[in-house]
C-alpha cells in the first residue's frame, strides 16, 4: 500500500503527458464545427445567456410548464445544450493545467484503491494492467457512448473522447501495475 502514493502520480504524470499531446492534436475538433463570425456569436451568447451556467433550448423550465410547447419546439429543432461561461480567462492557465493533474492524481489514486483490493486475484502484471484498462474501457462505453444516446452528442466528438479516457486508463495501467501488486507472501 506503500507504493499507492506514488504509482498513482507517476499514473497521473503519464496521463498529463498523454492529455496535452493528445488534446494539442488535430483530434481535439473532432465532430466539431465552426461558425463563420465568432464575435457576433458571443455577443449574441451575451445577451441571450446573461449568467454562467447550463442552458437549454427548448428550456427545461417550458419542459415543466408547458410540456406540449416543449414537445413541438423539441421535435421542430435545433435543440441545445449549452454551457456558458462569462469570466473564463485564458484559454489554459496554470490553474486549469494544475486542477486538471490534481483531478487525474485523484483517479489513479481511486483506479489504485481499487487494484489494491483485487491485486491477490490478479498475481500477473498483464492481468493488473488489463483490471485498469477494463474500468477505463467500461467508463467510457458508459460516459461517451452515453452521450451520443442522451445528449445526441457527435459520434466522432465522443469517440475522439473515448479514445483518449481508454488510452489514458491503459497508460495509468501501465504504470499502477507496477507499483500496486500482491504481496509476494499472498502469490501462489
Amino acid at each position: 500500500m506503500k507504493t499507492l502514493v506514488p504509482g498513482s502520480l507517476l499514473a497521473a504524470v503519464a496521463m498529463f503527458i498523454f492529455g496535452a499531446v493528445y488534446w494539442s492534436s488535430p483530434i481535439m475538433g473532432a465532430g466539431s464545427r465552426s461558425i463563420a463570425d465568432d464575435e457576433s456569436i458571443q455577443t449574441l451568447l451575451n445577451e441571450a445567456f446573461p449568467e454562467t451556467g447550463i442552458y437549454w433550448v427548448p428550456g427545461l423550465d417550458l419542459y415543466y410548464q408547458d410540456p406540449d410547447r416543449y414537445e413541438t419546439l423539441h421535435e421542430s429543432g435545433p435543440v441545445v445544450m449549452l454551457n456558458v461561461v462569462h469570466d473564463p480567462g485564458a484559454p489554459m492557465n496554470a490553474g486549469t493545467f494544475a486542477a486538471g493533474f490534481l483531478h487525474q492524481w485523484v483517479v489513479c489514486f481511486l483506479i489504485g484503491l481499487l487494484l489494491a483490493r483485487v491485486a491477490p486475484a490478479l498475481p500477473g502484471y498483464g492481468s493488473r494492467v488489463g483490471f485498469v484498462f477494463s474500468a477505463g474501457f467500461v467508463m467510457a462505453v458508459f460516459v461517451n457512448l452515453g452521450a451520443v444516446i442522451w445528449w445526441r452528442m457527435p459520434l466522432a466528438f465522443q469517440l475522439a473522447e473515448a479514445l483518449y479516457n481508454v488510452v489514458a486508463w491503459l497508460l495509468a495501467g501501465l504504470v499502477m501495475a507496477r507499483f500496486v501488486a500482491p504481496e509476494p507472501s499472498l502469490q501462489k
